[in-house]
């Protein structure tokens, strides 16, 4: 192994180090929000779905996505049944940055944050089964909110809701292409012999057909290690009474599991043209025909033969996606802090504790989820994917108790285009142009009015000077864009408009060959 190759690699995972210990700190300390959104107080905070420089900047979907046989390779973060489509070494790495704008009847406020996207390696194992190891938020928490009434015989109350921390995933996902090999297998058999000296073609193209169809079947798994604390804080103050105590209610849920997505992936071609001897025959000389087999029998010469209906030809690539995760019953450990306190000279002076549980075992029910979705494509010039996702958010129960959510669901579409291969013409013809938009409805409902959420995506893959020999890049920069808002104004809620930048690196190399010579 060349000594440049071995540097590069060391440097680029120190570089991966560093941001495991930022990162790490970040969700260890409470004081840092990686969110500010009022909502993020409800269920398990903020999710952050699972999604690289291509999935960002196609609307954030892509469960029937698969590599294209051009580089450079990227890493489907929808689907780990697309690991299969990755034929290289993939590392992908990139930055979030969130501008939001919280709205309600009486005030406006904006705020930005900035934190890791995800940090993802991926590498081909055998030929049939493709595996990767990555890091990225599950969900994340971070609120500040202070609402003031009128008590009866009490007089004013100010409540304040704080939040912070997060859920971080480790994971690690294969996939494998259990049929690979089996149309190989049926060449080399007896009953291939027998077929091919009977001269039996049509009962040998049928099984070769099929064979070829499972081969194209991918499955994958994609297990999660869960770790991080969300922390949700509810103060209870008297600023006219002098002789109340203010309340402060403080509840810390640690999460310490494993949780498992599963996948599946179908590929085909679509047939593009009838064939030509179908269509040069006379309706009299077709004595059978099958769109659903892809076949018609006619007679010729006095003797009646079976071919194909339909004519492949490389052209337009589909895939099929599906993703599933099981409802799964999560382990954690909860602290429960109260206690009352005075405000002395701008500072919380605390009284006594009325409350103090630590490490007390409890259990999060995670709801089931599942997702469809379908892609096409082009080669190198153009593609569409669109997804549907739908998870059962009205049976999570944290700590046994269901917090009231609603069933999510969560469309997604986007499309990209290159004007032409990154190995010819300008700069600007090799980026790939991409569009998305999605639509969700989140598991939030307030005074019977459901939170959903809208936006639209751009983005932009900049190839980067180093190339191969045929002049395809090995690695991209990828630039996604995002505006859209959720909730609403009315019946006092918030209403949240927010515009992302998302900064990603893809990088291809070539790992763990065995060299002859050196």
């Amino acid at each position: 192994m060349h000594p440049t190759f071995s540097a590069k690699r060391t440097l680029f995972f120190c570089f991966l180090a560093v941001f495991f210990s930022v990162d790490n700190l970040t969700a260890q300390n409470p004081a840092v929000l990686q969110t500010v959104s009022p909502y993020s107080r409800f269920g398990l905070g903020e999710l952050n779905y699972l999604a690289g420089p291509v999935n960002q900047g196609l609307g954030g979907g892509g469960i029937g996505l698969r590599n294209d046989s051009l580089l450079p390779i990227y890493i489907n973060h929808a689907n780990p049944a697309s690991l299969t489509s990755v034929p290289i070494t993939t590392y992908e790495i990139s930055l979030v940055s969130n501008t939001v704008q919280l709205q309600n009847a009486t005030s406006t406020g904006t705020f930005n944050r900035t934190s890791l996207g995800q940090m993802t390696l991926a590498f081909p194992v055998k030929p049939w089964w493709g595996a990767s190891l990555g890091f990225a938020p599950y969900s994340t928490v971070g609120y500040n909110v202070v609402n003031s009434a009128e008590e009866p015989n009490i007089g004013t109350v100010t409540y304040k809701y704080q939040g912070s921390g997060g859920i971080n995933q480790v994971y690690t996902s294969h996939a494998f292409r259990p049929f690979t090999g089996l149309a190989k297998r049926y060449q080399l058999s007896d009953k291939y012999e027998l077929q091919r000296r009977a001269g039996d073609t049509t009962a040998m193209k049928t099984k070769m057909a099929r064979l070829n169809a499972l081969g194209n079947i991918s499955i994958g798994v994609q297990v999660s290690y869960l770790f991080g604390a969300t922390n949700n804080v509810r103060r209870d103050e008297f600023p006219d009474s002098l002789f109340s105590y203010n309340t402060r209610v403080t509840r810390s849920i640690l999460f310490r599991d494993v949780y498992a997505t599963f996948g599946l992936q179908y590929g085909f071609i679509f047939h593009k043209a009838l064939n030509p001897i179908y269509e040069n025959l006379p309706d009299s000389a077709v004595t059978d025909k099958s769109v659903f087999k892809n076949t018609f029998t006619y007679t010729a010469g006095g003797k009646s033969q079976t071919a194909p209906l339909f004519v492949k030809r490389n052209g337009i690539r589909g895939t099929f996606g599906l993703v599933f995760a099981p409802a799964t019953e999560l382990t954690v450990s909860y602290q429960l802090l109260a206690d009352r306190y005075k405000i002395s000279n701008g500072g919380e002076r605390i009284l006594d504790t009325v409350l103090n549980f630590n490490g007390i075992p409890g259990r999060v029910r995670m709801p089931p989820m599942f997702g469809v979705g379908f892609a096409f494509k082009r080669d190198y010039r153009w593609m569409f994917q669109a997804d549907l996702m739908a998870q059962q958010w009205g049976s999570l129960t944290i700590l046994d108790v269901n917090p009231g959510l609603r069933n999510s669901l969560r469309a997604t579409a986007g499309f990209q285009i290159q004007p032409k291969p990154a190995g010819r013409g300008n700069f600007f013809t090799a980026i790939q142009y991409r569009i998305g938009a999605r639509y969700h409805q989140t598991s939030l409902t307030f005074n019977n009015v459901g939170l959903n959420e809208v936006a639209v995506n751009l983005g932009f893959a900049f190839p980067l000077p180093y190339r191969t020999r045929l002049g395809e890049p090995v690695s991209r920069v990828s630039l996604a864009l995002e505006a859209g808002q959720r909730g609403t104004i009315e019946n006092n809620l918030v209403k949240e408009s927010f515009f992302r930048v998302s900064l990603g690196v893809t990088i291809n190399d070539k790992w763990f060959n065995r060299y002859r010579f050196d």
